[in-house]
């Protein structure tokens, strides 16, 4: 049979729900139908359950468990407090678990509704997934519709039934017919092209076809900001280093370890190299993090005065370090003064709060209590009842939290802010986030914030699904918000060796968001440490790192995470005091901490894995220091390569406004990869003749194995794209600056009249070797210079024979650099880049 229908796109104005706002409260019945997890044995309805995590129950930790009274099959539960018009995401789990087997594992994944004022029932298969019996049933999905031309596209097939084999065409799509299940397709022109899926079983078929259901357009040049090319460290300034001894750290602590981040001096290469510091909460609070604010004027005392504030923000931006700081404008502490004056009745600050003399009855997006009792009535307060949310209805605490906002950027001088709970700004009613007001007020934020200073920026925590998100960064709100989506995506290929999440994931980002404004990151503050969610495998943890700092997006690093420091919920224990050496309290403290030491010191800590090439931190000074030497990779456009092996992620960087490419290969897999393919659109290598192109190489990041890796070689396919073979070992990661040598006609004449040459390794210490091929006798000079243009070696000089020339340069008595290799021959000059790490 066949079924054909059009792609409908509606628009809902977030004003088509004001009116509902008001509505009373409504249940959603949700069920799912478990009958092929059953029929297939994936799941035990004897011995397991179901439930549904979400954005209303904190995706999960708050358990709404799902039954099956009638043994059907089918299992159910119905949940209230919902608003009309709100937004949620969800997904179904077994046994309240997030371990792969819950629906379409990975982020960006989720199931979406929009709740209506009655009638909400849900009723899906578990994973979109039906008994394999039956006639088949086509059916397809993918994360993005609407893409930039030579966007990578991975479909998913989603067909029912009996199924033999599936056939896919693909208008304008490259390839335009492929048999696999879940197809890689590039889209080269613009325009709106039909899909089509064939199911074929032993007695029927099925045909779907979607028309115009891929929209493809060009990409407009986009200007990028200061924190594009910015690496960011998120500090807890309690954790990080102790310098009076009373087992908290402070800000004179922290103005002493600003060399182990970035000492200022850009040709050194043993500091970590951000460029920009997130503070987590600074000002007085009566709780450890600071999230509940007493003086948002104020320094926490735990952490010194604001001189000594001062003096670290100096010190930072005298290395060139841009210093953000959270700040909490959702709610206050209950020890606030406007608190206290507004829960005695003062005139001018009651409406401050929300309050009410009984309580409207409805909870929060997780099922929490949000109302609490002080005085005979009730404030609303989202998170506890320590922390009372502030009433942005009333003019004048917007304009007291704008003044606030004014002073840390004009007097204080700081260089923007990280939002905290931006979702929850300003309520509508039951509708607790998300709402028209909300963005109003983000809109109004920024206009204020731009007045007070044009290169101030605002980051928000949308703890959200990527569509709901980016909502809060349109439309002149927010600078950006942080991807969350993206981020479970890496770890889930990491954990899972698969790259798809991280494609698909990654490709929806960089098409729906204004050109890489968004912020990428693995784990923060809330959430398990990085070392935990990958099983404590330092290889994962180098390949997420590599991922994140390489794709595109403005990267934040939790501290701790570039050492592998460990923990797990509660909170407290994914904030531990930073690991600087293996010596009692792990360098942190002369003291006892203020929370005992991760267990994991002796072995990861700052002091021993800067003694380790290979390490974990060294590997992230590595990233973050070609991160900043190479525009490409900060401001760099994307395109990801369609690979055969399923572990492997390819991808190229290369600056809109001038560069070479950069092609970054990650291998996932516990399994070496050899001879793989990945392919490439033709517009990133526009040198080369008819049929191959070859180009000089650098090997930034990774080992290559041999002579034929100095030849980067792309032969074209059938569609004229470009396809690499890859070799990778286990686990790692390969960074190649990819250099054009000659335009075309000049390449064809010359190819035969010497040979590119490399040095390996790249970075060194404190010796390399420089490698060279001669097709003939020539006279030969080999000289190194310093960044300065001083000449430091000269290696060769004089008549060489034809073959291969190798030379060893020991630089043990120079200090660590950038340096410069020029080869001269008789027809050829090259000057290379090298670079020396002690």
């Amino acid at each position: 049979m066949m079924r054909s229908y059009p792609v409908l796109i509606i628009f809902f104005g977030l004003s088509l729900f004001s009116s509902l706002a008001k509505a009373q409260e409504v249940s959603i019945l949700f069920e799912v139908n478990m009958s092929y997890q059953i029929e297939s044995q994936q799941f035990n309805a004897s011995e397991e359950f179901v439930d549904v995590a979400g954005s209303f129950n904190g995706w999960g930790e708050t358990l709404i468990q799902l039954s099956d009274e009638d043994l059907d099959s089918v299992y159910s539960v119905e949940v209230d407090g919902f608003s009309p018009g709100q937004e949620i995401a969800y997904k179904f789990r077994i046994n309240g678990e997030w371990n792969d087997r819950e629906e379409f594992p990975g982020a960006g994944n989720d199931r979406l509704y929009t709740v209506k004022a009655d009638s909400n029932h849900i009723y899906v298969w578990y994973n979109d997934e039906r008994p394999p019996t039956g006639p088949p049933e086509a059916d397809f999905t993918t994360n993005s519709t609407q893409v930039f031309t030579n966007s990578l596209i991975q479909f998913q097939n989603r067909s029912a039934g009996k199924i033999d084999s599936v056939t896919w065409f693909f208008e304008s799509g490259t390839p335009e017919v492929s048999n696999e299940q879940n197809p890689q397709v590039r889209y080269s022109e613009t325009g709106s092209f039909d899909v089509q899926l064939l199911a074929y079983g032993e007695a029927e078929n099925d045909t779907l076809l979607v028309e115009n259901y891929i929209t493809v357009t060009e990409r407009e040049t986009e200007e990028t900001k200061w924190w594009n090319e910015t690496v960011f460290y998120e500090i807890f300034v309690r954790s990080f280093y102790d310098s009076d001894g009373d087992g908290i750290g402070d800000f004179n602590g922290l103005t002493e370890k600003l060399d182990y981040l970035n000492d200022g001096d850009p040709n050194t290469y043993d500091d970590l190299g951000i460029s920009g510091i997130w503070l987590m909460p600074i000002h007085e609070s009566p709780s450890y993090h600071g999230y509940d604010v007493i003086n948002y004027r104020s320094i926490n005392p735990d952490y010194g005065t604001m001189e000594d504030f001062k003096n670290f923000l100096d010190a930072a931006h005298e290395r060139g370090i841009k210093v953000i700081i959270d700040y909490v404008m959702n709610h206050t502490s209950t020890e606030h003064p406007w608190f206290e004056k507004s829960a005695a009745g003062d005139a001018h600050f009651r409406d401050f709060y929300r309050w009410s003399e009984t309580n409207p009855g409805y909870s929060g997006p997780w099922g929490q209590q949000v109302w609490h009792q002080r005085n005979g009535d009730y404030y609303y307060g989202l998170f506890w009842g320590g922390m009372p949310d502030l009433n942005y209805e009333n003019p004048a605490v917007e304009d007291s939290m704008f003044t606030i906002s004014d002073y840390w950027i004009n007097k204080i001088g700081i260089d923007g802010f990280r939002q905290d709970a931006v979702l929850y700004i300003d309520e509508d009613g039951p509708v607790l986030k998300n709402t028209e007001e909300t963005f109003q007020f983000w809109q109004d934020f920024n206009t204020n914030l731009k007045a007070a200073n044009p290169d101030a920026f605002a980051v928000g925590e949308a703890w959200e699904s990527t569509d709901i998100a980016i909502k809060y960064m349109t439309e002149d709100r927010l600078d950006y918000v942080f991807e969350f989506d993206l981020a479970q995506a890496i770890l889930n290929g990491v954990n899972n060796e698969t790259a798809a999440p991280i494609i698909s994931q990654m490709q929806k980002v960089y098409d729906e968001y204004p050109f890489l404004q968004y912020g990428t990151f693995l784990t923060n503050h809330d959430q398990n440490r990085v070392m935990n969610v990958l099983g404590e495998d330092v290889e994962k943890a180098k390949l997420a790192a590599s991922l994140y700092l390489t794709l595109p997006g403005i990267p934040y690093i939790y501290y701790g995470e570039e050492i592998g420091m460990l923990g797990q919920k509660p909170d407290p224990d994914i904030r531990l005091p930073m690991q600087w050496s293996d010596e009692a309290n792990a360098g942190f403290s002369e003291n006892q901490p203020w929370r005992s030491i991760n267990s994991n010191y002796t072995d990861f800590n700052v002091e021993v894995m800067e003694e380790n090439e290979n390490s974990l931190l060294n590997h992230y000074k590595k990233l973050i220091h070609i991160r900043n030497e190479y525009s490409d990779l900060s401001i760099g456009e994307y395109e990801a390569g369609i690979s055969s092996e399923e572990s492997l992620f390819t991808f190229i960087r290369q600056n809109q406004y001038a560069g070479s490419p950069i092609m970054i290969a990650v291998n996932l897999s516990a399994d070496s990869i050899k001879n793989a393919s990945s392919v490439f659109s033709k517009s990133y290598f526009e040198y080369g003749p008819s049929n191959a192109g070859y180009y000089e190489t650098d090997v930034l990041i990774g080992d290559y194995k041999s002579e034929e890796e100095f030849r980067f070689s792309f032969a074209k396919n059938e569609s004229q794209q470009l396809v690499q073979n890859i070799n990778l070992a286990p686990y790692s990661t390969k960074i190649i600056l990819v250099q054009p040598v000659l335009t075309s006609k000049e390449f064809d004449k010359t190819i035969n009249s010497f040979q590119l040459h490399q040095n390996y390794p790249n970075p060194f210490n404190p010796t390399t070797t420089i490698s060279f091929y001669l097709p003939s006798a020539q006279t030969v000079k080999l000289n190194i210079f310093d960044i300065t243009g001083r000449l430091v070696a000269t290696l060769v000089e004089g008549k060489m024979n034809a073959g291969n020339h190798s030379h060893s340069f020991d630089a043990f008595s120079l200090s660590s650099g950038v340096y410069f290799y020029q080869l001269e021959t008789n027809s050829f000059t090259s000057v290379k880049k090298m670079t020396l790490i002690k």
